[in-house]
């Protein structure tokens, strides 16, 4: 891609937030004892780096063949639920506070990449973005699955 071009300004923003994303999940993944949250951590740190690889490899190539050619994404009219888990234990309890931290995380990048395909001046940024949220929005699908359990 051209310098020029805004959208490789738009996934190298992407990009490092996926790349925090995951830094995150592996280095807490790494210092849980917890089995539950774990393997939770390790599922959302295998699907933030999948989703960097592919980020990456729209901004090496250029070729953006994978969007265009997939149907689009639907997002939903309706945003993730967002509410944090039991807040009263968020210091007491480190299942709570890993779960809220994760999900706070999934929803920032899900209402930024959400708002930046809706202010998309073309239909391909647009769909880059969508998918992109539309990502975020199983991660927090998986964050809520596991931690409504605690």
């Amino acid at each position: 891609m051209s310098p020029k071009n805004p959208l490789e300004n738009l996934l190298k923003l992407a990009l490092s937030m996926s790349t925090r994303h995951h830094e995150y999940y592996d280095e807490t993944a790494d210092s849980v004892e917890l089995p539950k949250v774990k393997a939770l951590l390790r599922v959302l740190a295998d699907t933030e780096r999948d989703l960097i690889i592919e980020i990456q490899d729209m901004i090496v190539t250029g070729v953006l063949d994978e969007i265009e050619e997939m149907d689009r994404v639907e997002v939903g009219s309706d945003p993730p639920d967002d509410t944090p888990f039991a807040p009263e234990r968020n210091d007491s309890d480190p299942r709570i506070f890993i779960c809220n931290k994760a999900l706070a995380q999934e929803v920032k990048g899900y209402t930024f990449y959400l708002s930046i395909a809706a202010r998309a001046k073309s239909e391909l940024v647009s769909r880059v973005f969508e998918y992109l949220a539309f990502i975020k929005s199983e991660q927090i699908e998986r964050i809520r699955k596991v931690c409504e359990s605690f």
